[in-house]
């Protein structure tokens, strides 16, 4: 895999500038790992994943 430009990671990195904490920002910084983000996602059980019905979708109960 090449290096990105600067400029491509400064552009990347103001867009989302605020949008993100710092603990997914540092995984987006490092090279690609397969299920990084998944296995952030899934935290503490997945505890901080919102279920349907907190996102205004139907439950499927």
């Amino acid at each position: 895999m090449t290096d990105l430009p600067p400029e491509l990671i400064a552009d990347i990195e103001e867009a989302l500038l605020g949008d993100w904490d710092d603990d997914v920002m540092a995984i987006v910084r490092q090279p690609y790992t397969v299920g990084a983000l998944a296995a952030y996602a899934w935290r503490d059980g997945g505890a901080h994943i919102p279920t349907d019905t907190e996102n205004g979708g139907a439950s499927n109960a």
